[in-house]
């Protein structure tokens, strides 16, 4: 690293003991050399500016510096001499973002220097960062990986919790509620909950994957955790497949009463059709513009013609209903 970055960038330097040193200055980061403890670094890989900095002067492996700015990545990790990239990927908490719209973590780790970078704000970051500064944080590399990965599920937690309170509600209102009412509602919980877990489950294999990793920035401890962070996000992944079945479901029983509503609707329509079509044909033949027209010249005649549509139509009613139609 050679230059100064085009904006402060997030340091710390670790103390081995919970805590982590601010620097102040960015010659400071300069004059840094291992002995002086395990640096951190983050970068807003947002900023063009901070980017075209990080790929010119950075010091890391090119391939390395574009894995960590680009501007797509998905959850992966991958061994790269004595050092790991890993990305991993969270909920998204920022205001005003949804949920589903996940934000990025790429870390760059060896046993003396982590680099991250994000193109949002990351809330386990600014978690990390404050359990540093506090002097209850990680206090090596390797455990920067696993308090970070931490953080990031820990966050999965309440929005999970919600999408399962929202689902609950929606099954309650199935048999209350219009269909037309709540289809809206489904779909938007079926995105979001299909979203989460296309993210969520390929960083279940690569949690899986570290778990099983022999690597000079993880030791047994930092092993252990992560088979927990594994654990945990497999939960969390199977959590939304119970949610994305029983979203299925309330699609289904919507579906089919939706399905049985038109269905009653037509059947109504089609009765009324069976009851007035004889009495518009004896109507429509009492109409006809021709002689010989039955009760013609009698006052009566109109009388005993509603009389008799009116018997008509009771007759045809009465064996709809013995057969069941009504």
């Amino acid at each position: 690293m050679t230059s100064p970055p085009p904006k402060p960038l997030r340091v710390r330097i670790l103390d081995g003991q919970g805590g982590g040193r601010a620097v102040p200055a960015w010659d400071d980061v300069l004059r840094w050399t291992p002995k002086d403890g395990p640096l951190w670094l983050h970068v807003d890989a947002d900023d063009e500016a901070t980017s075209t900095w990080f790929l010119e002067s950075s010091g890391l492996p090119e391939t390395m510096r574009e894995a960590l700015v680009c501007s797509e990545s998905r959850p992966r990790c991958h061994v790269s001499g004595d050092a790991l990239l890993v990305v991993l990927r969270g909920v998204n908490l920022n205001p005003g973002a949804d949920p589903e719209d996940m934000v990025a973590l790429r870390m760059w780790i060896s046993p003396r220097r982590v680099v991250s970078a994000s193109r949002r704000p990351v809330m386990a970051v600014k978690d990390v960062f404050e359990a540093l500064d506090s002097g209850s944080g990680p206090k090596a590399a390797g455990d920067l990986l696993t308090w970070l990965g931490w953080h990031l599920l820990e966050r999965m937690g309440p929005a999970l919790l919600d999408l399962d309170e929202k689902v609950d509600d929606l099954e309650e209102r199935l048999d209350i509620e219009r269909p037309g009412a709540l289809q809206r509602e489904l779909a938007d919980l079926r995105r979001t909950i299909i979203a989460l877990r296309r993210h969520l489950a390929p960083q279940r294999e690569v949690l899986a994957r570290l778990t099983t990793l022999q690597h000079p920035v993880l030791d047994a401890e930092h092993l252990a955790e992560l088979v927990e962070h594994s654990e945990r996000l497999t939960r969390h992944v199977e959590n939304l497949e119970e949610l994305r079945d029983r979203t299925t479901v309330a699609h289904d029983l919507l579906a089919s009463r939706q399905a049985e509503d038109m269905n009653r609707r037509m059947l109504v329509v089609s009765l009324v059709a069976a009851i007035f079509l004889p009495l518009s044909l004896l109507t429509g033949l009492l109409g006809i513009n021709v002689g010989g027209i039955p009760g013609a010249q009698s006052p009566l005649a109109f009388s005993v013609v509603c009389a008799i549509i009116l018997g008509l139509g009771g007759l045809q009613f009465l064996a709809l209903r013995r057969m069941n139609w009504l």
